[in-house]
């Protein structure tokens, strides 16, 4: 009897502790912005809980008289569609130019009527996939205080006003009715930003250069790395490169091969660029530069 209620206790402590650690487990780090917008397939592989690799379209294999955007493909003379051309609304009138090589989009800009001067004690109304608020600002305290509140991360709102998440950096949301502030991901009032890397970025992307994230902002890159004839790998983590032997595991950077932790010279000391998820290095300019 005694033994059985040993087992019973066993069991029970072994299943406390797996739910335990579910509910303590981290979750992933959210993959590199490039490789989202380039439609790169996380990979997680034998004894790894996250991502540890990302399959890419090969660049090199893309046509240098079409564009690309969000998975799709355009011809000369053609613009994005209503569904693309609203991932990056402040960029309007897009349309893909093969006068470049390779061909890359142009795209108008845009002066929206508040960035002239904003009215105070206004809440101009934005709409999710608009980059300029719409219809006239609600002005006045009475018209204010009849709008829908939402409180977020500490803040108050009201409806129509955008919300930028703190640790969701790469989000925006938008005030609306009925807002649920407990969740930012997969929330119907928010939306992930766009950065719009192959449409400004097509000539970089094709020339094998690298995004370059600022510290730990891991939405919009702020500049690109570009290969140099001068280029050398700084191995880490391991005794040589002989070492690295599956390529799945590898990152290119112009004529250097690197293994994860690999990083590439560089005179900029604020700025360190290395291999962490292949197949792509990236880099990070440190906060205090």
């Amino acid at each position: 009897m005694m033994e059985k209620v040993v087992i019973v206790a066993v069991l029970l402590c072994c299943s406390l502790g797996a739910l335990c650690n579910a509910e303590t487990e981290e979750p992933c780090p959210a993959p590199p912005k490039h490789y989202t917008e380039l439609g790169c397939k996380p990979i997680k592989d034998e004894g790894h809980r996250c991502p540890n690799r990302y399959e890419c379209p090969k660049l090199t294999d893309r046509d240098g008289q079409k564009c690309y955007f969000n998975g799709n493909i355009y011809e000369p003379g053609t613009g994005l569609s209503k569904t693309d051309q609203e991932l990056v609304s402040c960029s309007p009138a897009c349309r893909c130019n093969n006068k470049t090589s390779p061909a890359s989009f142009t795209c108008a800009s845009i002066d929206c009527p508040e960035f002239f001067g904003r009215k105070e004690d206004c809440i101009y109304q934005y709409e999710k996939g608009q980059c300029c608020s719409s219809g006239a600002p609600v002005c006045g305290e009475d018209k204010i205080e009849q709008l829908a509140e939402c409180y977020f991360e500490g803040e108050l709102y009201r409806e129509g006003q955008k919300m930028y998440p703190t640790e969701e950096s790469c989000y925006s949301c938008h005030c609306q009715k009925g807002f649920d502030n407990s969740t930012v991901v997969g929330n119907p009032h928010c939306q992930e930003v766009n950065c719009g890397i192959e449409l400004r970025s097509s000539e970089r992307l094709a020339r094998g250069c690298i995004p370059v994230y600022f510290g730990n902002d891991r939405c919009c890159p702020i500049s690109w790395r570009c290969p140099e004839d001068k280029d050398t790998v700084i191995v880490e983590g391991r005794r040589g490169a002989e070492e690295v032997t599956d390529p799945k595991m590898q990152c290119k950077f112009g004529k250097l091969t690197m293994g994860v932790g690999d990083s590439i010279s560089s005179e900029d000391k604020c700025v360190s660029c290395k291999c962490t998820v292949p197949p792509m290095p990236h880099c990070i300019q440190t906060r205090e530069c």
